[in-house]
């Protein structure tokens, strides 16, 4: 009798306060994963939770939202350009894409293309385009009986990662420049709730930018926003309080997702509880259902992943860096007539000797990287060398040596060309070719030659060429 009085008072109060609860599911850092093996996650078994997690909560009281890195990743996605992915997107009725770092790596045309297939909104409050119009950056939500605002913000330091972003047209606003000019339309709407949606995670590197920005204190600076929804890290997180706001992640790859449940009063104008948590995706999770004409597509692409590029590939593995940069060296250098190549693995794979598939290039070459060429001097490209070597050296995983082609230091310091000819003469520039990720520093691991590239007189130039598609190319040349 006592718990049935409470219940009875517990309803009465909410009825009177006039409280409304909204459901909110984020994702993040899918990154095109479609197929798996038959006991990991998916795309497709990822589409059937949430959408089922959506329907619960019901559709009119519920936000779906992705924070990034979503077209790029597999080689599924580079066959169609990330178009299965939206597809499935679609058939789980996403609310909101914010586009991460990686999905940029496919072309702006790519991602606007991806962008227009969605059938939520796209938000993306940091990106300007080439006539100065920044993109959506934020849209009022009517759900739960509720006015909710969602911002979008994108990840700050693409160009730390992709070659000259500009150069395609756009424009990426720092953090805090993007939100100072977005909040005040938020807040002018009048909103009960406000929802960031930002491809970061709660701590980010400071060697990016001294200005990088850290959650908490982003969290701290616009105590507006009630729940941030973060990505890029791939770091699955249940929920944290950050300053006045509450943070969550959903996790990578399509292991799992977050799940935010906010009770908001109308009356009283305020929250009254805001609960997440982060569910993992059991690996024998069902797949949803999709459409006849996707499933044939999905088969295509299936089909397609496996087909032949090579019957007789040498066996080549990350143990033995210099083989497997060598060959990606050689095959920028046949068809770029870069003099110097500098390259390294770019996966920690191994592939046995015989027939190689198109997956099996993908896996060793994972990245939407192109060919970016450089006009050095001797000196200019002797830095870059040394910075190479002192990476190397460190034996660490993320420093990402690359291995230099055609060029080499002999006893004396001095540059000696693949022809033996000491290279010494400061007037004479070669074409030097690097991938689109280490010339624009990879990710301010190499900031010698980040210096150098902005250089007019090295005339970087991207050559649009696929690191992918060349190897693909050498091994068809070589090994049939």
């Amino acid at each position: 009798m006592k718990h049935l009085l409470s219940a009875l008072l517990l309803a009465g109060t909410l009825l009177l306060s006039a409280a409304e609860t909204l459901t909110v599911i984020g994702t993040t850092d899918i990154h095109g994963h479609i197929f798996s093996a038959p006991d990991k996650p998916n795309l497709l078994k990822l589409v059937r939770a949430v959408s089922e997690e959506a329907e619960k909560a019901g559709r009119s009281n519920s936000l779906l939202i992705d924070c990034g890195d979503l077209i790029q990743g597999t080689a599924e996605t580079q066959l169609d350009n990330g178009k299965a992915v939206l597809a499935l997107m679609n058939l789980a009725k996403y609310d909101v894409w914010v586009p991460g770092n990686h999905d940029f790596e496919l072309g702006m045309n790519t991602l606007l293309s991806r962008a227009r297939d969605f059938q939520g909104t796209f938000l993306c409050g940091n990106l300007v385009y080439k006539n100065g119009r920044p993109a959506a950056a934020w849209k009022l939500f009517e759900r739960a009986g509720l006015k909710v605002a969602v911002i979008g913000i994108t990840s700050e330091h693409i160009a730390n990662w992709n070659w000259r972003p500009e150069e395609t047209g756009i424009r990426i606003e720092e953090t805090f420049d993007a939100l100072d000019r977005v909040m005040p339309e938020v807040m002018r709407a009048e909103p009960e709730l406000i929802l960031l949606a930002i491809h970061a995670g709660r701590f980010q590197s400071k060697r990016f930018s001294p200005k990088w920005v850290q959650m908490h204190d982003l969290a701290k600076r616009y105590p507006q926003i009630d729940l941030i929804l973060g990505g890029h890290t791939h770091e699955p997180v249940a929920g944290l309080p950050m300053a006045k706001s509450w943070f969550m992640q959903g996790g990578k790859h399509t292991q799992g997702y977050a799940k935010a449940e906010i009770v908001y009063d109308k009356t009283k104008k305020k929250c009254l509880s805001l609960k997440t948590n982060y569910i993992a995706l059991k690996p024998d999770a069902p797949e949803a259902e999709t459409p006849k004409t996707l499933r044939r597509e999905l088969a295509e692409l299936r089909k397609n992943l496996h087909s032949t590029v090579c019957e007789n590939a040498p066996a080549l593995t990350w143990k033995q860096p210099w083989s497997l940069a060598q060959m990606f060296s050689k095959a920028i250098a046949e068809e770029t007539k870069a003099k110097i190549v500098f390259h390294g693995v770019l996966s920690w794979g191994d592939k046995h000797a015989g027939r190689y598939s198109r997956k099996d290039v993908f896996d060793l070459c994972p990245f939407e990287n192109t060919v970016v060429l450089m006009d050095l001097s001797p000196s200019e490209c002797k830095a870059v060398l040394e910075e190479q070597l002192i990476a190397r050296k460190s034996k660490k995983k993320n420093a990402m040596p690359q291995y230099s082609f055609g060029v080499s230091l002999n006893a004396k310091g001095e540059l000696v060309l693949a022809d033996g000819r000491i290279w010494s003469n400061e007037s004479e520039r070669l074409p030097v070719a690097f991938n689109s990720f280490i010339a624009s520093s990879g990710g301010m691991r190499f900031p010698v030659l980040k210096k150098i590239s902005s250089r007019p007189e090295v005339n970087g130039r991207d050559t649009g060429l696929k690191v992918r598609m060349l190897l693909e190319n050498y091994l068809r040349r070589n090994f049939q």
